[in-house]
């Protein structure tokens, strides 16, 4: 009986370290997180969603206000207020 031996081909060691191409992690900003609770702001004022979804949005919705109000009390810097958009103040008169 005849052993056979199989050499694995691997790559030769080299010294130092191997790179390899990161992915940087998203950013995601406080800034962000406000423009989102717009959007959800504005989307719920012109009907963008359906009423079985209104609890889950207002739930996600309050989370996230409360969120940014802590932000805020923390870096005590006053944020300007969410304003209506411009076309809800046009509709209103």
């Amino acid at each position: 009986m005849v052993e056979e031996t199989k050499k694995e081909e691997t790559a030769p060691l080299q010294d130092g370290t191997v790179s390899t191409p990161q992915a940087q992690a998203p950013a995601l900003t406080v800034a962000d997180l406000r423009n989102i609770r717009m959007i959800i702001d504005i989307s719920s004022q012109r009907g963008a969603f359906k009423g079985g979804e209104l609890a889950t949005i207002g739930s996600v919705f309050d989370k996230l206000d409360t969120f940014l109000k802590t932000v805020d009390a923390k870096t005590d810097t006053p944020q300007p207020a969410t304003t209506e958009p411009a076309e809800s103040k046009a509709e209103d008169k």
